[in-house]
Order: structure tokens, then C-alpha cells, then sequence
């Protein structure tokens, strides 16, 4: 409850730069006489909000940034990272030898369109997708030191949201899907178990270095400021 308490109170925070934004004078990005709705711009987005579904226990807080070029603010590409510092795993593939919640982040190289609204395209309605990799890094118990937690794996994401703007100044709302390559199935005892590149991962075995972040995926939702020029 604390958590999403300051989630609400950040999410309220992020909208104060547009309300400021509202008293700017800054020129709409029209796209003047071609049939191009608004001119070529760079965006910049900073968000909080929060990972769940799928692999995840309980929801946890995460922190997106994101900087991209959309062409007449139509097609173009961008680089998201994610940051969940402190990710609640689901109990089934929860190992009994992770001292606590992991680190989860994401680097995404994405494609973008958007569908510019009204003058000056002040709303912009997107979707977005594409590859990059994830990192994890965890601590063990006391007596696992020789159990390695930290992986990095490829994977894709997938999502759609809104773009907001007063001037230059807006907000951005997001809804994305994240899967890391790899598989995961059950184990005949009721444990989970991962395929990474054809080596199947034990989570619930004390004696090998585990993979808990192949086969994983998740949902993540971010609200936040964005900038675009």
C-alpha cells in the first residue's frame, strides 16, 4: 500500500511540468503547407511506474527513460531503458537460495508510430516494439556464494500508449510487454525449470548456477514527463 501510495504521489509530481507548460508560448511543431501533420523532433521521456503479471509475485516499482526521432512525428525509432530495482519473483520460481528481491533492467532499441491529433499534434496515440537485452543481478544466502545469480539475456518487448503536449513539455503514458529469450516449463517435483540455448536450469537446484532470468516475462505500466524539440 506505502508503495503505490508514492507511486500516486510521484505520478502527480511528473504532471506539474505541464501545467507549467500551459503558460509557455512555445510554437506548436505545425508542418506548415506539406501534408505532413508536424515537423520532424526529437523526444525525451522520464517515467515511474511499476512491473506485474506473469512471473512477478506482487507488483514492484520500476523507473523507464526513454530517447528517440520520429519522422513528421509519424515513423522513427528510440532507446528505452528500464530500471526494477527490487523485483517481487513469483513463489514458484522463486530460489530458495536468493537472499532477496533481485534487480531486473531492460535496454530496448525500438521502433516507433505515432498518429499525430489535432494542431500541432498535441496528442500522439503510439505503438512500439522491438529487441535488446536484460540484465539481473541478485545476492544468495548465507553458505550459496558459489551459486552466480547475475545473467544478462536478449529479448523483445511490445507495447502502446499516449503521448500528451502543451508546448514542448507533455506527458507520457505506457503499456508494454517484456519476454526474455529462453523457455520455462515445469519440473516433474513441482519446481521450475528453464531452457537457456538448449541447457535446461533448475531453479530449485542448490548446486549449480541458476538462470532466473531466461524464459521470464512481464508487463510494465509507466506514467511520466516527456519533452520533445
Amino acid at each position: 500500500m506505502v508503495r503505490f501510495r508514492l507511486l500516486a504521489t510521484a505520478m502527480c509530481i511528473a504532471a506539474l511540468p505541464v501545467a507549467a507548460a500551459a503558460q509557455q508560448t512555445t510554437a506548436p511543431l505545425t508542418g506548415g503547407t506539406d501534408p505532413f501533420p508536424i515537423e520532424s523532433h526529437w523526444l525525451a521521456s522520464g517515467s515511474l511506474g511499476s512491473d506485474f503479471e506473469n512471473d512477478l509475485e506482487d507488483p514492484g516499482v520500476n523507473f523507464a527513460g526513454t530517447f528517440g526521432w520520429l519522422y513528421r512525428g509519424v515513423i522513427g525509432g528510440e532507446f528505452q531503458s528500464n530500471f526494477s530495482p527490487d523485483v517481487q519473483l513469483n513463489s514458484a520460481v522463486l530460489a530458495p537460495f536468493l537472499a532477496e528481491e533481485p534487480a531486473i533492467n531492460s535496454y530496448m532499441l525500438n521502433a516507433m508510430g505515432a498518429l499525430p491529433l489535432m494542431a500541432g499534434g498535441q496528442f500522439q496515440p503510439y505503438v512500439s516494439g522491438g529487441a535488446g537485452w536484460f540484465t539481473l543481478r541478485g545476492d544468495t544466502t548465507a553458505g550459496d556464494a558459489n551459486i552466480d545469480l547475475n545473467a544478462t539475456e536478449t529479448g523483445w518487448n511490445g507495447g502502446f500508449g499516449l503521448m500528451g503536449f502543451l508546448g514542448q513539455m507533455g506527458i507520457r503514458a505506457d503499456l508494454r510487454y517484456f519476454k526474455v529469450s529462453g523457455n520455462e516449463f515445469q519440473g516433474v517435483d513441482g519446481s521450475a525449470l528453464r531452457a537457456r540455448h538448449g541447457t535446461v536450469v533448475d531453479d530449485q537446484e542448490t548446486l549449480i548456477n541458476s538462470n532466473l532470468l531466461s524464459g521470464m516475462s512481464f508487463w510494465r505500466g509507466n506514467v511520466g514527463v516527456a519533452l520533445r524539440w
